[in-house]
């Protein structure tokens, strides 16, 4: 450790200790040095500085205030303890001292860029959206090619919903400074590809290991593509199941050959959104992830499995038309939706649990906003994979009994809608256990109001009984499973049936699909109804029929009549 004493020695070497990524190293010399000279201004700004990039801003806050009660004209340390307050909640406060450090030099891109920041935590109303949109571009007109106000000038058109600006900002300092480690993690933050973001992620990593966002994105990536291997087969078992209950009747398969096709295309597009952003991984990273969970080497198992489920779902709609042997599939099926559902809840809580290992959810501000937005996205994600399934239980219930073909593959579907929802609702108790766990280990407790208190109540009563109506249903459709013989055991084997004609008897078909087809089968039809009519011609007996002749008498001669001619001109 350094033993100088001179302030600015001390300032200039803690900066150089923070850029190469030795933060603490950094704060002990800044406090030796203070212990030394308690009242220095450069020391007490540097510390708090040191403190605010380490993310301890309620240590930062009281050095802050001591230079600004010292030093009123002091803008870099309003500027600092804007960031400090914010960053604790204190929003009005934050907005205060950004304002001043305006006051104080309106001409720096910093300060507009800060209070515009200001402006858009807390609650934010329309008249803040526009305050920051002038301070940003402000800032920008102050300085139009500075990397790092480039950086802060796209995150915050982001927050207020203008990600194509946010891009070109981005692309415009990129030009500028290609290696500048803020824009490189904003360009994959807001690219539209996740096979790309993955990549950008993976970049901003192999130059700073220790770039805390990046990771924490790569690592929430990461898992988001774990938990589609292992959602997407309850989809798609779910719909053969549906396929099965409604196509598969007596003697015929109806349009069972139809919606496989829609499953397997479904397969294929999820495998194309899935393997470019796993190819992007890391292996060490993807390796670690998969393996550190409660299942470890049984995760691949758990998504093999439902995979071939998915597999023995195609057979069953394009192979399998023995009746028994549906049922069977069907029982199948339903084993591996309960396997699936309850791999899917392990991994959701395992998400949780390793992002608390390795150090992406810490006890602060920080964890705790990481944490309570995870909470309000799988809320989110409750609710409307929630109105999914009703919306679909209400369909099928509505249907009346003598529509569906066979009733034992409601079971699977049930199954299917449970393990579709009941793993995200595992993830939010995760996440409530997570930020237990936090608010335990913080020495800062924020009072916590009668009103929000009242909220998180209804929150967790409202998840327990979600929970258990969900455990239910799962219990009841595993009961309910097609084990023991059924009704349609004596169907038989299931045939594709012929599209019956129009009209019995005659070989006139409906003519649907496409106008082309329609047009030739029209005329066809045209063409088969002449024939018919031409043999039913040949084929009709008319009977003849004996038209009697009637004698005319002939008429006697009648004389001639004469005329007299008119005269030419009236009688007077």
């Amino acid at each position: 450790m350094t033993t100088t004493t001179d302030p600015r020695a001390v300032v200039a070497r803690a900066e150089l200790l923070v850029q190469a990524g030795r933060a603490e190293r950094a704060l002990d010399e800044v406090d030796a040095a203070l212990a030394a000279a308690p009242d220095d201004p450069r020391l007490l700004v540097v510390a708090a500085w040191v403190r605010l990039h380490l993310q301890r801003s309620a240590e930062a806050l009281p050095l802050l205030e001591q230079v600004v009660g010292a030093r009123p004209e002091a803008d870099g340390a309003f500027h600092l303890l804007s960031v400090a307050r914010q960053n604790t909640g204190d929003v009005p406060g934050a907005r205060a001292a950004a304002r001043r450090a305006l006051e104080l030099d309106p001409d720096d891109a910093r300060y507009h860029l800060q209070l515009a920041d200001a402006h858009l935590s807390g609650r934010v109303r329309r008249a803040d959206r526009a305050l920051a949109r002038e301070r940003v571009a402000a800032a920008l007109a102050l300085a139009p090619q500075h990397p790092d106000r480039l950086a802060q000038a796209a995150r915050l058109w982001s927050r207020l919903g203008d990600d194509d600006r946010a891009r070109a900002l981005v692309r415009q300092g990129l030009a500028v400074a290609p290696e500048h480690e803020d824009l490189l993690y904003l360009d994959a933050a807001l690219a539209l590809d996740a096979s790309r973001s993955a990549q950008g992620y993976r970049g901003v990593l192999a130059a700073n290991p220790e770039h805390a966002e990046a990771g924490f994105l790569l690592h929430l990536g990461v898992w988001q593509q774990v938990l589609r291997l292992v959602e997407m087969p309850v989809l798609l078992v779910g719909a053969v199941a549906l396929v099965v209950a409604f196509a598969m009747s007596d003697a015929h398969v109806g349009g069972v050959p139809l919606w496989g096709i829609v499953v397997l295309l479904w397969t294929v597009v999820t495998a194309l959104r899935v393997v470019p952003v796993l190819l992007q991984v890391p292996r060490g990273l993807l390796r670690r992830t998969l393996r550190r969970t409660p299942l470890r080497g049984g995760t691949v198992v758990a998504v093999a499995v439902g995979w071939a489920g998915v597999l023995a779902g195609l057979v069953l709609l394009y192979v399998v038309r023995d009746a028994v042997a549906v049922r069977w599939f069907l029982v199948g099926l339903g084993v591996v939706l309960a396997l699936t559902t309850g791999t899917s809840a392990v991994l959701h809580a395992a998400m949780f649990a390793q992002a608390r290992e390795l150090g992406f959810l810490p006890s602060g501000p920080t964890g705790a906003a990481r944490v309570a937005a995870l909470r309000a996205s799988l809320r989110g994600a409750v609710v409307r994979r929630a109105v999914v399934v009703g919306v679909v239980a209400v369909v099928v219930a509505s249907v009346g009994p003598g529509a569906v073909a066979r009733e034992d593959a409601r079971p699977v579907a049930a199954l299917a809608a449970v393990a579709y929802v009941l793993p995200l609702v595992v993830g939010m108790w995760a996440a409530w256990r997570v930020a237990a766990r936090q608010r335990a280990a913080s020495d800062e407790r924020a009072p916590v109001s009668a009103a929000a208190a009242v909220r998180a109540g209804l929150g967790a009563a409202v998840l327990v009984v979600t929970t258990v109506l969900l455990l239910l249903a799962e219990g009841a459709a595993l009961a309910a499973l097609p084990v023991t013989p059924g009704e349609h055991d004596a169907d038989g084997r299931y045939v594709q049936a012929p599209r019956s004609p129009r009209d019995p008897g005659s070989g006139v078909e409906e003519c649907t699909g496409r106008p082309a087809g329609r047009l030739a089968c029209i005329q066809e039809n045209n063409r088969v109804r002449q024939e018919e009519l031409r043999d039913r011609m040949e084929e009709l007996d008319v009977p003849s029929i004996d038209v009697p002749t009637f004698d005319v008498p002939e008429l006697p001669d009648l004389p001639d009549v004469r005329v007299p001619d008119a005269p030419v001109e009236p009688t007077p």
